[in-house]
Parts: structure tokens; C-alpha cells; sequence
């Protein structure tokens, strides 16, 4: 477990800007050049400190990657907490219309959308949390993010699909449609270069981020509105 300390008796402000600016170099250059890539020495001379620093606030480098983890998880869920809050109360109800509930997936969608396309920092985010996810991480790090923020996301968005579709939320069925669903808007972030060089795009600026959006947003409500009328129809045949 990282440690978290400050310098000094009165230094905690010191101590944790010291450490904030340790993690934000550590990001940087661990989506650059992966776990392994980035060196102690190099994270040390980006946040402009001494070696011996990462050993007092991190241990060793992978509690320094952690670390990334733990403040990545921070950001996102504090961006999307409003939300997500929302829609559970919402999900708590029994009262509630599939309207609505299109009307919550897509403010969800929609909130996601804003965190990974108009923040500035996510463009080493996307970066990091790629090579994260495919694996080349230290041991711990994924069940780190997973129970961080993954595992509450994923059970929304999939009671949310299984309240539409008529099926469980723990249903197989139900947990493909909600991976499926949710994965739009990561796709174009994930894929930035086939996307800029597939819609002929320079970059991806606030015009294009506004027609993403909107294509999404219109096409995840289409999808949704045809899988209740699909609902609908298996029951009328029932």
C-alpha cells in the first residue's frame, strides 16, 4: 500500500502537492511507455524531485502506478457521481417509464461522453488506461479499477438495458446488450487514429466532438426505443 504522508509537521500542503505532482509525471509517462517503460528516475526528474521521494510517498514504482489508479478512479467517478446517484434512485423505483429510463441511459452516455472527449487531461488518460487494459499493468491493478469505479458502472448500465429488454440485469443476454451499448463512446476515443483517418477528420475538436455526441446520443436512442418495442412484441406473442 502507497504511503501518504506529508514532509513535515505543518508541510501537509507541501506533502500533498509533492505527491499530486509525482502522480500527474507518473501518468504521463507510464501512457508513453507503459509500466516497464518508465523508470523511478525518469517519473522523478518530470515531477522534479528526488529518487528517494517515490520511496517516501509510494514505496516502490508500482505503488507509484497505483497511485495513478486510485486518482484516475477519483476524477472519473467525481464527474459522473451526480448521475450515477440518479439514476440508481431511479432504478430503485418501480414507478419509473421506460421514457424515463431511455431519458437516464442517455444522460449517462452523455456525462461519459464529456469526461472522455472535453477534459484536457484524457488524452494520457486514454493512453494509460489503454495499456491498462490490455494488461500490461502490474499484478493488482485491474481488480484496483475494477472495484473502483467498473463494477458499479456495469451494474447500472446493465440493470438499467435489462429494466428496458424485460430480462435480468445479471441475465447473459442483458450483459452483452450492455457492453455493447456502453462501448460507443470509448470506441472513439480508443480508436482515435482509425476514426480521424476513416471520417477524414484533421483532429478531434469541439466540432467533431459535438457531431459524435449527437450521432450517439440519436443513435443509442433509437436502439433503445426498438429493443422495448421488441420487448413489447415478445409479449403480445406470449
Amino acid at each position: 500500500m502507497a504511503r501518504h504522508r506529508p514532509t513535515a509537521e505543518g508541510g501537509y500542503q507541501r506533502g500533498e502537492e509533492t505527491r499530486a505532482r509525482i502522480i500527474d509525471a507518473a501518468l504521463r509517462l507510464f501512457a508513453a511507455h507503459g509500466f516497464d517503460g518508465a523508470s523511478t528516475r525518469d517519473i522523478a526528474k518530470a515531477a522534479n524531485v528526488n529518487a528517494p521521494a517515490l520511496q517516501y510517498y509510494f514505496d516502490n514504482k508500482e505503488g507509484v502506478y497505483l497511485a495513478c489508479i486510485d486518482y484516475f478512479v477519483e476524477r472519473a467517478f467525481a464527474l459522473v457521481q451526480d448521475v450515477v446517484v440518479a439514476a440508481e434512485a431511479q432504478l430503485a423505483s418501480d414507478d419509473v417509464s421506460d421514457e424515463e429510463l431511455v431519458e437516464t441511459y442517455l444522460a449517462l452516455q452523455a456525462r461519459f461522453a464529456m469526461f472522455l472527449y472535453e477534459c484536457p487531461e484524457t488524452d494520457h488518460w486514454r493512453q494509460f488506461m489503454a495499456r491498462e487494459r490490455a494488461g500490461l499493468g502490474p499484478p493488482g491493478a485491474f481488480e484496483r479499477i475494477d472495484a473502483g469505479i467498473n463494477r458499479r458502472l456495469f451494474a447500472l448500465t446493465s440493470a438499467l438495458i435489462g429494466r428496458l429488454i424485460g430480462q435480468p440485469a445479471s441475465d447473459e443476454n442483458t450483459r452483452i446488450r450492455a457492453v455493447a451499448i456502453d462501448s460507443q463512446i470509448a470506441a472513439f476515443k480508443v480508436m482515435r487514429r482509425h476514426i480521424l483517418r476513416a471520417l477524414q477528420w484533421e483532429g478531434f475538436g469541439e466540432a467533431e466532438t459535438q457531431k459524435v455526441q449527437e450521432v450517439l446520443q440519436e443513435h443509442t436512442r433509437l436502439l433503445l426505443l426498438g429493443l422495448i418495442a421488441r420487448r413489447e412484441q415478445q409479449r403480445k406473442a406470449n
